[in-house]
């Protein structure tokens, strides 16, 4: 069984983030947008500033997933800034993230439902 990974979620492209701790399990994206989805409703550095104005009634969800790649630790002229994260590459995704711990930042898009 692997460690859990460390992992920086910032909720784009805003300055709201979090750090959390990806478990092993976590090949899924229904079970990484529920993980996330927790931590940004209880966490107080995704707090929108004046949410106490919101409108509690117009929900939100994830939109969609990206990894920003540090460039610095690899070779900025052929890897890619962005990797945008779905089922069929999750798992290789994770796998990447864990061969440089605490580099990349999961990007969240987050959006009104329809």
């Amino acid at each position: 069984m692997s460690t859990p990974l460390p992992l920086l979620v910032r909720l784009g492209p805003s300055s709201r983030h979090e750090l959390i701790l990806l478990p092993s399990s976590v090949f899924s994206l229904k079970s990484l947008n529920a993980l996330v989805t927790t931590t940004i409703a209880s966490s107080p550095n995704c707090a929108e500033p004046m949410s106490q104005h919101k409108n509690v009634d117009v929900k939100e969800q994830i939109q969609e997933f990206k990894i920003h790649w540090d460039r610095q630790a690899r070779d900025g002229k052929i890897w890619p800034e962005y990797t945008v994260v779905h089922e069929g590459n999750l798992e290789a995704v994770v796998e990447m993230l864990r061969l440089s711990p605490g580099r990349d930042v999961l990007e969240v898009k987050v959006g009104k439902v329809e």
